[in-house]
């Protein structure tokens, strides 16, 4: 049985078809760019447009621009001062890292502030160690960074000269980032490598705006998830989110922009999104994204939870997820999940696995040439590793899994 509208208990219901539902998926992803007609222009658009890159893994965020623009050098923008200045990476929605504008990673940052501080605090108490040692590290380390950025590993010598050992030094590390004190950039100038350096965030960021409160920060956040996503449920928004249904349902009674409850095909439960874009929606021509190639951990897959069948259409969640629930990279027909596709490594170019039997063969010719044309823009901006005695296929995501959460939450 559908649950009421939480948000708006008295306002009417709108009843989206298959059809309809159809259509709404497709107008959510041509607005942010998965359409050959609806391209953006800039990493700094993309980022905004999916309300972060996720940044968990190294090539997730050059593939995720890679599939909303038309030209190979704005995914390789990623790499160049300007841009870097305008995107900050944050370990922040369920924990995990995102690349966002600025105004969007002071929110993600102060609204999930409590959770990851929680967690840093934990980890230096099973340390042996008392919050006052580690604050005194943390003036050390913010004297270090203020002449500039310094790689990890810098920092972590210059740091177990005042401590006892580098473990100590990392959870200084942990604990600065967490709080936002320093800033994580990775200044690599290939999409499967990193170079893990940290700055001052006050200096590599000076416009990032801190001032907002945790329920000032959740209601911009929630807002903005479910303007780029809506129609969702709340189910949707917390897995997404690692909030609470209690922080979203209060974020969007603070928000200034009506909202309808819808019914779709895709959930029992009603979906809930604002009502002035299910009248722009109503009004907009059809539109049909035909073939697209999702990143790892793609955002278009990664919000949602409750509603996954608006993608699957009916195939088991592992044709998308893998074991440990991270999205693959996906081949889209019209919005639907036609396969998966691969990086390999050996030959520098995409391996792409179709769903057996649905999939006609014009457009099998059409991802063909879609993953020529990606093979070229990952190319552009790959590092070969050294030759090694055993070369293998794998997975675009295992090319080189980013290390900053495991040695970060590890520590």
């Amino acid at each position: 049985m559908a649950s009421p509208n939480p948000i708006a208990p008295g306002a009417a219901l709108r009843v989206l078809d298959e059809t309809a539902a159809t259509r709404t998926w497709n107008w959510i992803l041509a607005r942010q760019g998965l359409a050959d007609s609806r391209r953006l222009i800039s990493a700094w658009q993309v980022a905004d447009a999916v309300l972060g890159l996720h940044a968990a893994r190294l090539p997730s965020p050059y593939a995720i621009v890679a599939a909303r623009t038309g030209d190979p050098a704005v995914p390789a923008s990623l790499f160049t001062s300007p841009v870097r200045e305008s995107l900050l990476t944050v370990r922040c929605m369920r924990k995990t890292l995102h690349t966002l504008p600025l105004p969007l990673a002071a929110a993600a940052h102060t609204a999930t502030l409590r959770f990851r501080d929680r967690d840093a605090r934990r980890a230096v108490l099973n340390a042996g160690h008392a919050m006052a040692t580690i604050d005194r590290m943390i003036d050390r380390l913010c004297e270090l960074l203020h002449d500039g950025p310094l790689p990890h590993r810098a920092i972590e010598s210059c740091l177990a000269t005042h401590s006892r050992d580098v473990h100590t030094g990392r959870l200084a590390i942990k604990v600065a980032w967490e709080r936002g004190t320093i800033a994580y950039i990775n200044a690599t100038t290939a999409w499967n490598r990193e170079a893990r350096t940290f700055a001052l965030t006050s200096a590599a960021y000076p416009a990032l705006d801190v001032s907002l409160t945790r329920d000032q920060a959740l209601t911009e956040l929630v807002a903005a998830y479910f303007d780029r996503y809506g129609p969702a449920t709340i189910r949707d928004a917390t897995w997404w989110s690692g909030l609470s249904a209690t922080d979203i349902t209060a974020a969007l009674l603070a928000c200034d922009r009506a909202i309808i409850a819808v019914a779709t095909p895709w959930s029992e439960d009603h979906c809930l999104m604002f009502a002035d874009q299910a009248e722009e929606i109503a009004a907009a021509e059809a539109i049909t994204t035909g073939v697209q190639s999702l990143g790892h951990e793609d955002t278009a897959l990664k919000a949602y939870f409750q509603t996954r069948s608006r993608y699957l259409g009916g195939l088991p969640q592992q044709q998308a997820f893998n074991q440990i629930g991270e999205a693959l990279p996906t081949v889209l027909v019209d919005g639907t999940v036609a396969g998966t596709w691969s990086w390999n490594a050996r030959t520098a170019s995409i391996d792409v696995d179709l769903t057996r039997g649905k999939i006609p063969p014009p457009i099998r010719r059409q991802v063909k040439v879609r993953a020529t044309a990606l093979t070229e823009t990952l190319r552009t901006a790959w590092a070969p590793s050294l030759p090694s005695r055993r070369t293998c296929q794998v997975p675009i995501p295992a090319v080189a899994a980013n290390s900053t959460v495991a040695d970060m939450t590890d520590c």
